[in-house]
């Protein structure tokens, strides 16, 4: 199962999109959703989907279908938060101190 968010849906028509990270949106249709629990998606809800099978003899270009789609609360993992400047890698004390080598000097 994938995870992503809906990023449109066009409830009189009776599909929507699913918005993966990185990669191409995901059509669903009405029908895939959990029973009854179209009319409750609403854009930017999180869900959870398996794609259909692609056939290989087709000549379309491919465009991602959702086979079957969960309503879900949250995306698993969810994002970090940044690093605390504490955390955050320093640089070295005397990197700074250094001066070039190939420069003579008292010329």
């Amino acid at each position: 199962m994938l995870y992503g968010t809906v990023s449109k849906i066009a409830a009189d028509r009776g599909f929507g999109f699913i918005a993966q990270e990185g990669r191409l949106d995901v059509w669903f249709h009405a029908t895939v959703v959990e029973e009854g629990k179209f009319e409750q998606i609403q854009p930017d809800q999180p869900v959870m989907f398996e794609l259909e099978k692609r056939d290989r003899e087709s000549t379309e270009p491919y465009k991602p279908r959702a086979k079957k789609v969960k309503l879900i609360d949250k995306m698993p993992g969810g994002v970090l938060p940044p690093t605390p400047q504490t955390l955050a890698p320093k640089h070295h004390p005397k990197a700074r101190q250094s001066k070039p080598k190939w420069r003579k000097s008292g010329s």
